[in-house]
């Protein structure tokens, strides 16, 4: 009888703390997951909170936590977390009653990226031992790991255009003061700007050719293209080479700059976020910096049109700047582009991309 009565009260005391537990704790129990930044560079590392908070007078007296992650984030080694198969990070928690609980996790960012984390899986149960599961709404945490720039002494670029004289020479806006010859009429010429004792010694309409004064900008263009008959990824061969020539690109873009000239960036690759096209409009500054090194962390190593295609686009829309066009091959059509952008005012030179993998080149081939 003694013993009935004994377990009679623990299956009283269980259910009653099964039904405060779940309708009270539950209720008052919250979890959160953050990281330290939004955009490193490959190879930096980053801190992971996770936050466990149990605002009810019941201990939670164990959680696992599920969350999934790429396989390119490399956790350090912490007491009480699992990952399995370099996809779910699992954690262990208890939390006692009105107490927050946070742990700090290191990652290593070991790859170029966008990555977006999953929805997390929160598992409890009470003191029965049954399980309940939790899951929580879809993650907002998104992270960028940008291709880290390559040191300037292992890359050799045409030294005529953004980083030398042109510097000084290039610049965005006109100077009716300081004509430097005349040039084929386009389009977007006003018909003010036509040299007509010039067209009438050649037959054709020209502009006047003016130098600039004011501030310089760069576009650059970045093929995603192994060669001309490429319409997917080619292989782990044409990973590595293309990823090395992403870091050339951000190197580029941090050194114009620096330098104080507006950037642009271009690509026919597709960005992992939409699925669409890359492309940033010139600015200035760090930030502007930045949101280029975002834009190359989500490029996938697919292409949405051929180089020549998104040329053609730009040798419609754009004039009087400098371009440097970053390439593993150059073809007919895109020859026949260049020459257009360059009749269009533009100073235009190339990047041929060697078959560089684990060391740098010795010197890059300047076309």
């Amino acid at each position: 009888m003694l013993i009935f009565r004994i377990l009679l009260a623990l299956a009283a005391i269980a259910i009653v703390h099964r039904v405060l537990y779940y309708n009270i704790t539950l209720r008052y129990f919250r979890y959160t997951c953050a990281l330290s930044g939004c955009r490193v560079l490959e190879g930096d590392k980053i801190e992971l909170y996770e936050i466990i908070e149990n605002r009810a007078f019941l201990p939670m007296l164990w959680l696992r936590v599920e969350t999934r992650f790429d396989g390119a984030l490399l956790f350090t080694r912490n007491d009480n977390t699992h990952v399995s198969a370099g996809l779910y990070h699992r954690s262990i928690f208890s939390a006692p009653p009105f107490r927050r609980v946070k742990r700090t996790y290191e990652i290593l960012c070991s790859k170029r990226g966008y990555y977006r984390f999953g929805s997390s899986t929160v598992t409890t149960g009470d003191i029965t031992g049954i399980e309940n599961v939790i899951v929580t709404g879809g993650s907002d945490i998104e992270l960028h790991v940008c291709p880290r720039p390559l040191p300037r002494h292992e890359i050799a670029l045409p030294t005529r255009s953004w980083q030398g004289d042109m510097v000084v020479r290039r610049f965005i806006l006109p100077d009716p003061f300081m004509p430097a010859g005349v040039r084929d009429y386009t389009p977007r010429d006003p018909m003010s700007s036509v040299n007509w004792k010039a067209s009438a010694k050649t037959g054709g309409l020209v502009v006047h050719r003016r130098d600039y004064t004011a501030d310089s900008r760069l576009i650059v263009f970045f093929n995603i293209d192994e060669s001309a008959e490429q319409w997917t990824y080619a292989g782990p061969m044409q990973n590595q080479i293309m990823e090395r020539a992403l870091r050339l690109t951000a190197t580029v873009v941090e050194t114009a700059i620096a330098n104080g000239m507006k950037t642009a960036f271009r690509t026919n690759a597709a960005s992992s976020r939409d699925g669409g096209e890359v492309a940033l409009p010139p600015a200035f500054g760090r930030a502007h910096r930045d949101e280029i090194f975002a834009a190359m962390a989500e490029i996938k190593l697919i292409r949405t049109r051929s180089f020549h295609m998104l040329l053609r686009e730009a040798a419609e829309t754009v004039c009087d700047s400098d371009i440097l066009l970053i390439t593993r091959f150059v073809t007919k059509e895109m020859d026949a582009e260049i020459d257009k952008l360059r009749k269009a005012g533009n100073k235009v030179e190339l990047y041929m991309v060697p078959d560089y993998t684990e060391q740098a080149p010795a010197g890059g081939v300047a076309i």
